[in-house]
């Protein structure tokens, strides 16, 4: 009579222990890479939720900047009008005319809710002049409108 040969199974293997600070490890770069990735997010939602308002002071200022008061004042909020009207604000925008010779703006800190935008940051005059500058910003009847204007401690209102 042969005698069937029954291999014996090698008993499983044991699992591999991970050391609990590993696994705090592995938790902390986890939540690290959730919380970048959130205010990458975030930043981007805030950079397009400004861009309005950025692109209502842009043509403020190259309205400025070319001498076309009229249409640089038609973005003023109707309180900053009456606080400032167009013939005091050619005037003031004419002696400081190097402040609306602006080659670039950059904005880092920015800021929405219901009750208007903040931009601030600054300017960057043709002349290479880097001068801090802040614009608050409100909504008049669905459009964009310049509130205040501050270009280092000076505010143009």
């Amino acid at each position: 009579m042969a005698v069937s040969e029954n291999p014996m199974s090698a008993p499983p293997a044991a699992p591999k222990k991970t050391s609990t600070g590993k696994k705090i490890a592995i938790g902390c770069a986890g939540a690290a890479i959730v919380v970048a990735l959130l205010a990458v997010i975030l930043a981007v939602v805030v950079k397009k939720a400004t861009a309005g308002p950025e692109a209502v002071v842009k043509e403020f200022l190259a309205a400025a900047a070319a001498g076309d008061y009229p249409r640089a004042h038609s973005y003023f909020s109707v309180p900053l009008k009456q606080v400032q009207p167009l013939a005091e604000f050619q005037a003031a925008a004419t002696a400081r005319s190097s402040f609306f010779q602006v080659k670039d703006t950059t904005f880092s800190e920015r800021s929405i809710d219901t009750n208007g935008a903040n931009l601030s940051g600054s300017v960057t005059l043709t002349s290479g002049t880097q001068v801090p500058a802040s614009f608050k910003l409100v909504r008049e009847n669905g459009a964009w409108k310049i509130a205040v204007v501050a270009y280092t401690s000076m505010p143009i209102r």
